[in-house]
């Protein structure tokens, strides 16, 4: 059976339509205060067989970034897909200056001046000689720095370093100051049943890019992996988070209503969750993270089924439509809180 691809905004890229987050296979590593970040223990072999399985059924995009594991994740990619580098689509994304003697990041904005030893070091790392797309890293980037890096990063595409390039953010206004320029293909943003973001959206079909869809399962918080009993979730993303607040609640109960309707046609709830992005916006490319061949495997299984029925997804926004968040910048209070900055 033919999988489900989508083309990647203004670069034409074909690519499977949903790619591969290699968040988790960078193993722990820790912010700018010493937090530490990751989805649980990682095993190296293991990364390499979920990569391997994942080139197996047909993914050819890979989302990746320096922060990860403060490049392990790079290098675990660059070894899986060095063989078949021209096969493949390789997103990678630069943020954070990183000390190895403390082995934090120490930065929290992108300093031009480190970009040129940024992509130096992640194409090194990824034993490649090209980047596919290269994306800021940090939705939060002022925006006069930001024009800059966009010209950088223009620079870079003309010296055949990077192809194209992004800007992961759910900041409409900043993306913007990227959208309109020749090599700009894509924007990383939330989007699944409980979040959306029109005007990015909007953007994006204005200017002919992509929506690379970080965190599609919410953190895992859509799948049925937890519950109003849960304490705390293991992953950093969850570690302090209460489900016992109302809106946990309401969402682990509309949840069970949806269960039916998001696994119709025998879809698990992962792929029906897949399947409404799809079905929502004709320019998301979900990057669910895997770490394990069977999350691979059941996530890649969407790409046979493709989007859900417009039935379907106009039925799930009736139910969740009071519990569903126009996630942009303005209305996330973790981004409202350092809107100040720039």
């Amino acid at each position: 059976m033919e999988l489900y691809t989508r083309r990647l905004g203004k670069s034409n890229i074909k690519v499977s339509a949903m790619g591969m987050g290699c968040f988790a296979i960078g193993g722990s590593f820790k912010n700018k205060d010493g937090q530490i970040y990751a989805y649980g223990n990682v095993n190296d072999n293991e990364s390499l067989e979920t990569i391997h399985k994942a080139l197996e059924i047909g993914i050819n995009l890979f989302d990746t970034a320096e922060a990860y594991g403060h490049g392990h994740s790079e290098e675990v990619l660059g070894q899986a897909l060095k063989e078949i580098r021209d096969d493949v689509v390789i997103a990678t994304k630069f943020r954070s200056v990183y000390d190895p003697k403390t082995q934090q990041n120490v930065e929290k904005s992108v300093i031009l001046e480190k970009l040129r030893e940024s992509v130096t070091k992640s194409l090194k790392r990824l034993k490649t000689d090209y980047i596919d797309i290269y994306q800021l890293h940090n939705a939060r980037q002022d925006s006069s720095s930001a024009l800059l890096i966009r010209d950088c990063l223009e620079e870079l595409v003309d010296e055949g370093k990077i192809r194209y390039y992004g800007w992961s953010t759910d900041d409409v206004s900043r993306a913007e100051q990227f959208a309109k320029s020749k090599h700009c293909t894509a924007i990383q943003y939330v989007l699944t049943i409980t979040r959306i973001n029109t005007p990015m959206a909007k953007l994006c079909e204005e200017n002919n890019l992509a929506g690379i869809i970080r965190s599609p399962f919410a953190s895992g918080t859509l799948t049925g992996k937890y519950t109003k009993d849960t304490k705390r979730g293991p992953d950093h993303m969850l570690s302090k988070t209460d489900f016992t607040t109302e809106r946990y609640i309401k969402t682990f109960q509309v949840l069970d209503q949806l269960k039916e309707l998001l696994t119709e046609q025998g879809r698990t709830l992962v792929q029906g969750i897949l399947g409404y992005i799809w079905a929502k916006n004709d320019r998301a490319i979900p990057i669910p993270g895997a770490k394990t061949v069977d999350q691979i495997t059941e996530n890649a299984k969407s790409l046979e089924l493709g989007p859900i029925s417009q039935r379907i997804m106009g039925e799930i926004d009736s139910i969740f439509s009071e519990l569903q968040l126009d996630f942009s910048y303005d209305n996330f209070a973790y981004y409202k809180e350092d809107k100040k900055d720039g």
